[in-house]
């Protein structure tokens, strides 16, 4: 069976896994309500069901429906307890909210696990950069930038922290790098 094809009835309905694979498909495809309704059909199912709960917040989520995805991820975090990918999901969640202390929260748990995130570093840095607290967003993109060298999202990142910080040789030696990685730096030919 396709993802875009509709569920047929498989002796009578579509399976758990046949929902989750059709809800994935279709957030792949930026359909979230599609894939709400699949994730929460397959819920009706298993309820309860971790892998289930995170894709419907995930989906929940990309539709801006944040207080919804919030509820689905802090439910996989009482039943599974912390991971490293579910708080970053929650630090996520967090920051579209504009919950910025409680984005820095999840990020900062998230690498108490992960301390090699450049993922998590990198994110952990957006929200600073956000607040405006530049001294910190920079010691974070650059933490980002010392686990994973070529992580273009950082060196966007750190690029505008440093212009924002007046360290406009900084700034040009991180341009020469996005330029290098096939990125264009904020600022030219926008």
């Amino acid at each position: 069976m396709s993802p875009d094809e509709p569920l047929k009835p498989d002796h009578g309905s579509p399976t758990v896994r046949q929902l989750d694979e059709r809800g994935r498909h279709l957030t792949d495809k930026g359909r979230y309500e599609e894939a709400i309704a699949a994730f929460t059909e397959a819920l009706t199912l298993a309820p309860d069901e971790p892998d289930l709960l995170y894709n419907r917040g995930e989906a929940l989520r990309r539709a801006g429906r944040l207080d919804e995805a919030r509820f689905d991820l802090e439910s996989v975090l009482r039943i599974e307890g912390e991971s490293a990918d579910l708080l970053l999901a929650l630090g996520l969640v967090a920051y579209e909210s504009d919950d910025w202390d409680l984005a820095v929260a999840r990020y900062d748990a998230a690498l108490a696990l992960e301390p090699l995130s450049a993922e998590a570093w990198n994110d952990l840095g957006v929200v600073h950069f956000r607040r405006g607290a530049y001294g910190e967003a920079r010691k974070a993109f650059e933490k980002a930038i010392s686990i994973e060298a070529k992580h273009g999202e950082a060196w966007f990142n750190l690029h505008d922290t440093y212009d924002e910080l007046g360290l406009s040789r900084e700034r040009d030696r991180a341009a020469a790098t996005l330029k290098s990685l096939g990125i264009r730096p904020s600022g030219e030919g926008d």
